[in-house]
């Protein structure tokens, strides 16, 4: 079962597979969670583990239990909230009933403390993997959408199995944050681990999304000031100069950072997007406007007449409180306060990676919309049950 998980967080890119069944929409990470969540059935009957499992279920705190099962809830009213249902059940079961059933077994499976460094070896290859694709496109376009080949608006950037370079850096910067503290621990010694974490870095940076950079940067800063010790505070500080100097020194880097600055037209459709959002919220601030709602009531609310639609609004809390209402931000947000804590108090390298984690997940959503797609909303729960 190890190895199935595995699996399945290495193919969670492979949501942009897409076919219908049935005339359902459908796509192939919908199929492998599917699977894999029959297959761990399987498992632990086969293996007579049921018990220890309903166990493992049983003995998490109530804090958690409480907030867990408050989004979930969130997410089934806001499916019938939203102005199109068929729409938003298929959300609801890619954002919240299939990696809210993920969480369980993956925790249970990765309850062995050998299981947990093997993941994260695990977490490493997949890191490597989608960026040394990512920087071969760059070098030679293969499988790079001819819009992202570098023109009047927008400069060259990488996407590598995703839809889009954001979607990329959704994926990448809260990995890498989260297997920092891992760099440079004697298990991982292992040039390939640090090779792997090396192309990811580089890969990022070849997104050119300022909210991945942004995220990463503050989980680099508080883990440098918090958890580093001297050595690696040089190296991190040593880091920081050369990278900055590297930015500094390639005009596609460069004018990536200053534009903002400039009233950029993505830097201020941001503003407007939070306006719509606004508005969307006044008009109802309970229950919000539904999963999907606000794609489905932009042109209703809209603020920018020049500004295409969006799926959303590209802030954290805008985004929870749009699509599942004021339930789905306030446990979306008791459940990031419960992983902090419980990682405070039992500190070690895994804690300090869950602190990261969030870390880059919050600040990357200041201007983006993390947890909100199919390998994102698994993602963070595969990795919250280490």
């Amino acid at each position: 079962m190890f190895y199935l998980l595995s699996l399945l967080f290495i193919l969670a890119p492979s949501y942009v597979i897409r076919f219908s069944i049935f005339g359902l929409p459908s796509n192939l990470l919908e199929l492998l969670v599917a699977l894999f969540l029959v297959c761990f059935i399987i498992w632990i009957t086969k293996n007579k583990l049921s018990k220890e499992f309903k166990e493992y279920i049983q003995a998490q705190p109530k804090f958690f239990k409480t907030f867990f099962l408050l989004f979930f809830i969130s997410g089934f009213i806001s499916t019938f909230v939203a102005p199109d249902l068929q729409k938003a059940a298929g959300q609801f079961l890619v954002l919240f009933l299939m990696p809210m059933l993920v969480y369980f077994p993956a925790g249970f499976i990765l309850a062995n403390p050998i299981n947990k460094i093997r993941f994260v070896k695990i977490l490493f290859l997949a890191v490597g993997i989608v960026s040394i694709y990512g920087i071969i496109q760059y070098f030679t376009l293969i499988g790079l959408p001819s819009q992202w080949w570098g023109n009047a608006n927008e400069p060259k950037r990488i996407l590598s199995f995703f839809e889009y370079p954001n979607a990329f850096a959704l994926f990448l910067a809260p990995l890498l944050a989260f297997l920092l503290p891992f760099v440079r621990q004697s298990g991982l010694k292992n040039l390939v681990y640090k090779a792997s974490y090396g192309l990811g870095l580089i890969a990022l940076l070849l997104t050119l999304s300022r909210g991945g950079w942004l995220g990463l940067l503050v989980a680099l800063g508080v883990y440098t000031l918090f958890f580093a010790g001297k050595k690696e505070r040089f190296v991190a500080l040593t880091g920081f100069v050369l990278a900055s100097i590297m930015v500094l020194a390639t005009p596609n880097l460069r004018y990536r950072v200053i534009l903002p600055f400039m009233g950029e037209k993505s830097t201020v459709s941001r503003f407007s997007l939070w306006q719509t959002a606004d508005k969307m919220i006044n008009d109802s601030p309970i229950l919000g406007k539904g999963l999907t709602g606000f794609k489905s009531n932009y042109d209703q609310f809209n603020t920018d007449p020049n500004l295409a639609s969006l799926n959303y609004p590209h802030n954290i809390f805008l985004n929870f409180w749009v699509e599942t209402g004021l339930l789905g931000l306030i446990s979306f947000l008791g459940l990031s306060y419960f992983f902090i804590t419980k990682a405070i108090k039992q500190k070690g390298l895994l804690s300090v990676a869950t602190i990261l984690f969030l870390t880059a997940l919050y600040f990357h959503g200041l201007a983006d919309a993390p947890y909100l797609k199919n390998d994102l909303a698994l993602i963070f729960w595969i990795l919250l049950s280490l």
